[in-house]
């Protein structure tokens, strides 16, 4: 275990962006800078949905993973296979989060 390992709480969150993803992405990398976090996913959906073609948006998020709503995607007619590798999909993104936080993790909406 390294030494950044060591000095991260156990502490997880789930990041809701559902607008504005220009915001809720400086929002998300403010945050990243000020704590360290067990792990970190960040969701978007609805309105935000089209920032995951962004290629560089899994990179620039790390250690951060990319959570795509398929409901979402398929709403606005956006083929999965055009998604950043390492962008993870999943069938709603309201499920996830609730799923996240029943699972003890801190949730935010940016």
């Amino acid at each position: 275990m390294s030494d950044e390992e060591k000095d991260a709480p156990d502490l997880k969150v789930v990041i809701q962006i559902a607008e504005n993803p220009e915001k809720g992405i400086n929002s998300v990398l403010n945050l990243l800078k000020e704590m360290k976090f067990k792990e970190v996913e960040v969701v978007f959906h609805q309105e935000a949905i089209e920032a995951v073609l962004n290629p560089s948006l899994v990179s620039t998020l790390s250690p951060a993973r990319v959570v795509a709503c398929r409901n979402s995607l398929k709403a606005k007619g956006i083929n999965e296979g055009k998604l950043p590798l390492g962008t993870i999909v999943v069938n709603a993104g309201v499920a996830e989060i609730v799923k996240r936080q029943s699972e003890g993790w801190i949730y935010l909406r940016v």
